[in-house]
């Protein structure tokens, strides 16, 4: 049975068509094709394709880093330029006499790194002396690449310039510098296409692993007392049956009814990650909420059996009713947590690590490991490193002391400094801005 992978392939028009014209020849994979003009529109193409797609493609490495950066949980690959990828440019050098055999190679070249350069040149007798070789390393800009070559043609250190970067090509064109394009070859294309395809199978393999929910009535008893008659909590208690049955219909879930305040319900990661938009959204909880108005917390967890999803699901229930309830967590099997899902700061982080700068930071300050990697998830969705109390505390779900609290600890230990005061709505003492000192600490 087909797999029907669906990969959406980012990059320059022509290099998207190329890899969707070999793509053509995998039957398990369906191309979406997603071009862009300049690297710098790679974000803004992820945001209307990831929900479409189970895989990105990219075309070169750049794009890639700047996806990865963003948004590391997306499964993606990119294609590989290799040192081989440059004979044909060589080749037209030769045949365009641009260059001679004895004139060696005053070239400059971007990406590629030098070793896959210099050892097959060497082994066909071409002199690599008079390289300039400017590899891509991760964080290397556009405008690195063109002051590169552009600086090397101006003081006529090369005749002519190589660039692996589409958008780099055609500025240094603009500025008039002798410049040609390496595209990758194709057999570099069927590789990633069948790196994607494996990271299909992959997906499809985890997709398979249980998920175990556990949804939770807060504080029940009170809610009944304070009803106006049995009659009133009996006829919510069907609409409560009702909405449970309809999404364990839609989610093939089982659905496990039990005596106290609580509801349980399995079904596979696949389904979950479906109906929660890739765990960004909480539709039962957020339909509890809205027809029954009663305040529900929900933990999720995955796992390869139902006891260790369940065990999940728990840990995570724990954190939905943690600061009054009312939220929908997802732990995985691996420990990477979700939530609050449904809200519009759901972050993604890791309860744990093996990351020996992380773990002496957290001891140093006194703060889980989880701690710090929350708050390096939450600066990444607020999109600064400068933070007030107020942001933690709605970020995390926490009282605004637990956060000052946790604030004062990172200032003592100077991960965070005040840099500034802002005056909320209405009356009230100015907020204290706080600039995170988190460089060298890797968020996972």
């Amino acid at each position: 049975m087909s797999m029907n992978m669906k990969v959406a392939v980012i990059g320059p028009h022509d290099l998207v068509d190329a890899v969707l014209h070999i793509g053509s020849l995998f039957s398990e994979l369906s191309m979406l094709p997603a071009p862009y003009r300049h690297e710098r529109e790679t974000l803004e193409v992820i945001g209307r394709v990831r929900d479409e797609a189970d895989i990105l493609l990219f075309t070169g490495p750049i794009p890639y880093q700047i996806a990865l950066a963003a948004s590391p949980d997306i499964p993606m690959v990119h294609v590989y330029y290799s040192g081989t990828a440059l004979y044909k440019v060589l080749f037209d050098f030769y045949r365009k006499q641009i260059l001679s055999f004895g004139d060696g190679l005053p070239i400059s070249v971007d990406v590629l790194q030098r070793n896959e350069i210099e050892e097959p040149l060497s082994e066909i007798g071409l002199p690599t002396e008079d390289l300039f070789i400017k590899s891509y390393e991760s964080g290397m800009s556009h405008e690195e690449f063109v002051a590169f070559h552009y600086d090397l043609w101006r003081v006529g250190k090369v005749v002519v310039t190589v660039t692996c970067v589409t958008s780099v090509y055609h500025r240094l064109i603009a500025l008039g510098v002798p410049v040609f394009r390496v595209v990758p070859t194709q057999s570099a294309i069927r590789d990633c296409l069948n790196c994607a395809l494996l990271e299909g199978k992959s997906l499809r393999y985890s997709s398979t692993q249980i998920a175990v929910g556990i949804m939770n009535i807060d504080n029940f008893q009170e809610v009944a007392k304070e009803a106006s008659s049995e009659y009133d909590i009996q006829r919510k208690k069907i609409i409560l049956q009702q909405i449970l049955i309809d999404f364990g219909e839609e989610t093939q879930s089982l659905i496990k009814w039990s005596d106290s305040d609580e509801v349980s319900f399995i079904t596979t990661r696949g389904i979950i990650e479906q109906v929660t938009r890739k765990f960004q959204d909480a539709p039962l909880l957020l339909e509890v909420m809205e027809r029954l108005q009663w305040n529900a917390s929900i933990g999720i967890g995955m796992g390869r059996t139902a006891n260790e999803a369940e065990g999940k699901a728990r840990e995570a229930l724990h954190k939905a009713k943690a600061g009054g309830g009312g939220k929908c967590f997802l732990i995985m099997q691996d420990g990477m947590v979700y939530g609050p899902m449904g809200s519009e700061l759901t972050l993604e982080y890791s309860a744990r690590s093996e990351n020996p700068e992380l773990i002496a930071l957290a001891k140093k300050v006194g703060l889980s490991v989880g701690t710090i990697n929350k708050l390096i998830s939450l600066c990444r969705r607020l999109g600064t490193s400068t933070i007030t109390a107020s942001q933690l505390a709605d970020g995390f779900g926490i009282t605004l002391r637990s956060a000052r609290r946790i604030m004062a600890a990172l200032e003592r230990y100077e991960i965070a400094s005040i840099v500034g005061e802002e005056q909320p709505a209405g009356r009230g003492r100015p907020r204290q801005i706080y600039s995170l000192n988190l460089e060298g600490v890797h968020y996972e």
